[in-house]
């Protein structure tokens, strides 16, 4: 493999394609076999492709060769190389440099093994095999003829396996390829960072009533986003699809933000493909079972609420500010239709601190309420409302809050459950 590319281009496929293979939890691992997951292919043929793959997610992103595109290929070839410590070197040569890159071969490859424990007569020693085929050579001169010269270990690419990004799958929808980044911003504040039960760390994306929703919950309270129908086209199921948090945050690092995202799903493989032109990803998705126990949003948008009161996301901010310096889990709010308060009552949990009480004229009040909820949960939902104002309402059991803003076309509604047990508040309410 000989090819010259553009750094800036360079950079571009590197930091799209290598995504997989630069995660934290990859770059984390320490074991020799763990290496592998941290490197890249590269091929260069008639397109100049990046490509890294783990468990978890793998992405391929492929530019098509040509002199206009700063790409100068003189051999062809592929090569398995370390991604972190090429992004590195490639990213400090300067935006007008142009890179080369050529494979020099070993005439015998070296054999790593890594495997450390007792071998058997049936033991297969070939997966623990790790051949290193040569070294990259690395180039890069700039318009003021500045040169810098280095060398990068390579391993042969058929350690990484192929992956099939065109096999059979279900196509679910297109949507704009931002939209999923301010789908996230709004719900995945709601999920879980990691679930032993493998639930409450997804964002389940569902259709209702001909809407597309981001739904992320950790059981307590929940965020729903509600995709505008104009940033959606071709929906195809309307089967939910349940994915990891942290991998489609990820995977918005390098999506193009004007460009459709076409959602797919292998229902037997249980992979969801997300592509856009020159990027093809495949993710792992939460399994049947997961996606069963995910609450149904259709629940909960049909669930009766009636509007308790309109307020100042501000005041109402900053009475959660003021609570939480006393308690941060949970506090007592007074809700009173006759003289127009609202008063938060906030009791230490370990008696550290004397209470702390604030009220806040709050008119049109529609009823009589006390309600323990979650500071911290009320604070968090309230960072991603638009609106200055926004509309509390609650169900008939008051087992619930629903919270949104105050505006047209409002996309969405975040949901938060009462704490019903918590002694510091019990004379208070009365229990």
């Amino acid at each position: 493999m000989k090819v010259g590319i553009s750094q800036k281009l360079l950079m571009e496929i590197l930091e799209k394609g290598s995504l997989a293979a630069i995660a934290e939890n990859v770059q984390s691992e320490v074991t020799i076999l763990a290496m592998l997951n941290k490197c890249i292919k590269i091929t260069v043929d008639k397109s100049f492709t990046v490509e890294s793959s783990t468990d978890l997610l793998s992405v391929k992103y492929a530019i098509p060769v040509s002199e206009q595109n700063g790409i100068i290929v003189k051999e062809e070839g592929s090569v398995l190389v370390p991604a972190k410590e090429l992004i590195l070197w490639v990213k400090v040569q300067g935006p007008d440099s142009m890179i080369s890159l050529t494979l020099n071969k070993l005439q015998v490859p070296d054999v790593i093994n890594t495997f450390d424990g007792e071998v058997n007569d049936n033991q297969d020693l070939s997966k623990f095999m790790i051949k290193r085929i040569g070294t990259v050579k690395l180039i890069s001169k700039n318009t003021s003829k500045t040169s810098g010269k280095w060398e990068l270990d390579c391993f042969d690419p058929e350690h990484v396996a192929a992956i099939n990004y065109d096999q059979k799958a279900e196509k679910y929808f297109e949507m704009q390829g931002g939209q999923l980044t301010e789908a996230l911003e709004n719900v995945s504040f709601s999920a879980l960072l990691k679930d032993d039960k493998n639930v409450w760390d997804a964002i389940d994306i569902q259709t209702y009533a001909g809407d597309l929703y981001f739904a992320a919950t950790d059981s307590y309270r929940c965020a729903l986003y509600k995709v505008p129908k104009e940033n959606v086209i071709d929906v195809k199921s309307d089967k939910p699809l349940l994915a990891p948090s942290v991998i489609l945050s990820q995977l918005t690092k390098i999506i193009n933000k004007t460009e459709q995202l076409v959602f797919s799903y292998s229902e037997e493989n249980e992979k969801i493909f997300i592509s856009q032109p020159n990027l093809k990803i495949r993710m792992v998705s939460k399994g049947k079972e997961q996606m069963n126990r995910f609450p149904s949003i259709q629940k909960l948008l049909d669930k009766d609420y009636k509007p308790l009161v309109e307020i100042s996301k501000t005041l109402f901010n900053d009475m959660l500010i003021n609570a939480s310096v006393v308690n941060s889990s949970a506090a007592l709010f007074v809700f009173n239709k006759t003289d127009g308060t609202l008063t938060v009552k906030a009791i230490s949990e370990n008696n550290k601190y004397k209470p702390n009480i604030k009220q806040a004229l709050v008119p049109n009040i529609s009823q009589d309420a006390k309600l323990v909820w979650a500071v911290t949960h009320l604070m968090e939902g309230l960072k991603v409302m638009k609106s200055e104002e926004i509309v509390l309402s609650l169900p008939d059991n008051l087992k619930t809050v629903k919270i949104i803003s105050k505006e047209p076309n409002n996309k969405l509604v975040y949901f938060s459950m009462v704490i019903q047990t918590n002694a510091h508040y019990n004379a208070d309410i009365g229990n």
